[in-house]
């Protein structure tokens, strides 16, 4: 057996670029040309007549909700497979599915396409399918005779790497579709200097690629390792599928990886004359119980592989290569909603407020949104309308909106549960302003970190209660509001989809009167024997003259379950609390469309407090500078999808109970 090489072992020298970025046809570098024709004749190899490798690889079906501050991700079902690869020339493959486990963690009826399930074995040879042709079909390989033509490559970088046996020189080389409009890759391909070889390719695909209309974007990466010193063969393959709706703009996606490591190579083996008959891969059609497993499914489900940011600046450099164009391949022109509560909600100042939303994609750079809202209790209409395009590596977007907005700077309660207490009780966790801006914004990237700096003109405005619940009243909205002020807001975060992360917001304002304010928050998780530690923490600063709709409150659920709901707030906040979180077996529900071999839940005792200090003697909280501790006990039940949690606070022995939907779920709420 043959051990694969990792190409990337040691960088030893990068030459930068010279000047500017040239784009030419591949018929006009000599490297590209000698590259189609190493692919052309490499199925022609008498040492490779026959070979065969193992393959093993992790598929996760994963649902992405955007809260704005970044995505959190949730593994919906996991597949592990082990196949045996075989090759023989000319150009023939065989793939074999030897074991094939899966576990599912919320209902789902996924099915994937039978390639999905192996590897890419030649790099796609002349033309790229995936989805058995249902997603991707008939898009020429940059490498290919057609690729010459087709596509664009501009010469980049030349990487000087170290083997144990010597040094191999690999150059970076751009490529993009001559015509953006058509079928076509754009991403960077790495070839072997000497050998006119791939040794990677990193793409995603033009808009006009995808068949399937739910397909938003797929990314790729290709990675080969040297066999024998003298023959690249695949090494690692990630391929990412995102999936949305073409009616719908939503805060939700459905996204499929497929992370592949292939070794332990056997060259010059000689394959049976019946070895390729049948379909390129086969073996069972479905998991299949037991299976020669050495270990629990591989890994952590809930961890992002590591290829997460490769991806990412893949897809980055794949719109600048084509101007900033954008690569969405859903519908230009959709209906929007940030969530279900854009289309209907409840609350105690707007009553009972209906809306509709749109996004339409205008040319090739600029994206146009707008909602609009009618409450019933208050006849006011509410709304937003937005204008976005690129900025170099940076995205700048102009807004006007006309909205309601709550007090804190963290949601509390989805809108769906917050709706139905409204309705029925009275029971609004919410405290009101009636916000009319107009700003500009800019949002970037920075060294893996979010960032944005907005500035405009601001009116707050102050409301009053309007709706009458079913049940009981609704109780009255304090005064927020203070009339015009030109703020600018900075706002600078990091985090990744399995919870952790940081953010800093930094405001000015200035109006009737002048203020600044700071917000920062972080959330870490700590791995343990026996659980997982969670920790979260808060800290709010604000300046003499803070406007009182930028206060900072404190109490109840979503921040301190036990102390009467907002009882605590002003000028400057502090909060923190501390978690473990157990797994807890509980029988799960009947649920349709699921195979369910694990439904993960969790008990987490915690501990937490929080201090308000500079109070606003006209506000209904108060700032009273004492600590205020709970202790509780929270229940986050499967999938999680659902979230029970109970407190008592600790000066008082008040105890508190809440029920709702799981916060990950609650930017679609």
């Amino acid at each position: 057996m043959s051990r694969a090489v990792p190409w990337t072992l040691l960088l030893l020298v990068v030459a930068g670029r010279a000047g500017a970025q040239v784009w030419r046809s591949g018929t006009e570098i000599d490297l590209i040309r000698r590259a189609v024709a190493h692919r052309a004749a490499r199925d022609a190899d008498t040492v490779l007549a026959g070979w065969e490798a193992q393959a093993h690889g992790m598929l996760r079906y994963i649902s992405v909700v955007d809260h704005g501050d970044g995505p959190v991700e949730r593994v919906i079902r996991a597949d592990e497979l082990q196949v045996e690869v075989y090759g023989e020339s000319p150009n023939r493959s065989k793939q074999i599915i030897l074991a094939w486990r899966d576990t599912s963690f919320l209902p789902n009826r996924i099915d994937y396409h039978r390639d999905h399930l192996g590897i890419v074995a030649n790099d796609f040879g002349p033309t790229i399918r995936l989805g058995q042709g249902e997603e991707v079909r008939d898009v020429p390989h940059p490498l290919s005779d057609a690729g010459l033509t087709a596509y664009q490559f501009a010469l980049g970088d030349t990487l000087t790497l170290s083997t144990p046996k010597g040094r191999i020189r690999v150059v970076s080389i751009q490529v993009r579709p001559r015509d953006p409009d058509s079928a076509g890759t754009i991403g960077t391909l790495y070839l072997d200097l000497d050998r006119a070889a791939l040794v990677r390719f990193r793409f995603t695909f033009t808009p006009a690629s995808y068949r399937d209309p739910t397909v938003e974007e797929i990314t790729v990466a290709l990675d080969n390792s040297l066999q024998q010193n003298a023959r690249w063969l695949p090494w690692r393959q990630s391929i990412v599928i995102r999936r949305g709706l073409p009616l719908l703009d939503f805060p939700i996606r459905t996204v499929i990886r497929a992370e592949w490591t292939i070794d332990d190579y056997r060259l010059g083996a000689r394959q049976p004359t019946s070895r390729f008959d049948g379909p390129f891969i086969d073996g069972p059609r479905a998991p299949q119980p037991g299976g020669s497993w050495d270990a629990p499914m591989a890994g952590d489900l809930h961890a992002v592989p590591a290829s997460n940011a490769d991806l990412a600046a893949a897809e980055r450099d794949a719109s600048q290569a084509l101007g900033a164009r954008l690569l969405d391949g859903l519908p230009r022109l959709r209906f929007l909603a940030t969530g279900i509560s854009d289309f209907v909600r409840v609350n105690r100042v707007e009553g009972v407020t209906l809306g509709l939303g749109g996004r339409l994609a205008v040319g090739d750079l600029l994206v146009t949104s707008g909602h609009v809202g009618l409450g019933f209790s208050d006849h006011r209409v509410v709304g937003t309308i937005a204008l976005s395009g690129p900025a170099g590596h940076s995205r700048w977007s102009i807004t006007g909106e006309r909205a309601m907005r709550d007090v804190a700077d963290i949601p509390v309660i989805s809108g769906i549960a917050n709706s139905l207490g409204t309705a029925v009780s009275g029971q609004d966790y919410g405290d009101y302003t009636l916000i009319e801006r107009v700003t500009a914004a800019l949002h970037a990237t920075v060294g893996g970190s979010r960032a944005a700096v907005e500035a405009g003109e601001e009116w707050s405005w102050s409301v009053a209660t309007a709706f009458n619940p079913l049940t009981g009243s609704a109780a009255a909205n304090p005064a927020l509001g203070v009339g015009a002020s030109t703020v600018v807001r900075a706002t600078l975060a990091r985090g990744d989809p399995a919870g952790a992360g940081w953010s800093v917001d930094v405001e000015g304002g200035t109006g009737v009167s002048q203020w600044g304010r700071m917000h920062s928050s972080v959330r870490g998780r700590i791995a343990l024997p026996s659980g997982e530690l969670q920790v979260t923490g808060d800290v709010g600063l604000g300046t003499a003259d803070l406007p009182g709709y930028r206060d900072f409150v404190l109490g109840g659920r979503g921040t301190l379950l036990g102390v009467p709901f907002r009882a605590l707030g002003g000028r400057r906040m502090l909060r923190g609390e501390l978690a473990w979180a157990l797994p807890l077996r509980v029988p799960t529900p009947p649920v349709p469309y699921a195979r369910y071999v694990r439904l993960p839940s969790t008990v987490a005792p915690f501990l937490a407090a929080g201090i308000a200090g500079g109070d606003q003697a006209d506000l209904p909280w108060r700032a009273t500078g004492r600590i205020e501790p709970v202790a509780g006990l929270r229940l986050d039940l499967w999938g999680p999808l659902l979230r029970v949690e109970a407190g008592m606070a600790l000066r008082t022995g008040r105890l508190a109970l809440a029920i709702d939907v799981h916060p990950d779920w609650w930017a679609t709420m």
